[in-house]
């Protein structure tokens, strides 16, 4: 065998090559395919860590304060949120929850796409709670925060007292 001959073996053919690229393109469809799904099981995963996060903040703020956020009565008008969400943003600012934490990354990214303002500002909807210190802890199963809609495809997620966090679904026993 001849140097020449040796280059020719070690080369790929022209229908190699195609193969290849072939081959490539069918993993790279796959990828983008599923990538949504990976997408949508990242921002839950972040989503119940927000909500994690928020009832750290909210339980901080019943062990300071000595009752459960009061939110004013003006702020029930369901006509405009602005005032209810500015106030709960504005209510736990000081006991470490940042306009992030409130804010689904799901919610965000769909409404980033139809709109400029990000309304909502908060994806998450407290329990109105009175002001006795135990009532946000008297009865484990009642949720401290739901999530505003059906982002992870399981129902809304649901904070307990304990931190721990049930999408919908699990809670009805649907499947």
């Amino acid at each position: 065998m001849t140097l020449g001959d040796r280059r020719f073996s070690r080369a790929f053919t022209l229908i190699e090559g195609i193969v290849v690229v072939a081959i490539l393109a069918i993993l790279v469809t796959i990828v983008f395919k599923y990538s949504s799904g990976w997408i949508g099981r990242v921002e839950g995963v972040r989503c119940a860590n927000n909500m994690r996060s928020l009832q750290v903040s909210l339980a901080s703020y019943v062990q300071d304060v000595g009752h459960w956020p009061q939110e004013p009565p003006e702020n029930s008008d369901t006509s405009n949120n602005d005032a209810s969400e500015d106030w709960w943003l504005n209510e736990l600012k000081g006991f470490g929850a940042t306009p992030e934490v409130w804010m689904c990354p799901s919610v965000k990214r769909l409404i980033s796409k139809r709109n400029s303002d990000g309304r909502p500002k908060i994806s998450y909807t407290p329990t109105p709670f009175d002001e006795s210190p135990f009532t946000p802890y008297k009865w484990s199963t009642q949720p401290w925060l739901i999530e505003i809609g059906n982002m992870h495809g399981r129902g809304a997620l649901i904070c307990y007292p304990d931190g721990s966090i049930k999408s919908m679904d699990d809670v009805v026993e649907l499947k």
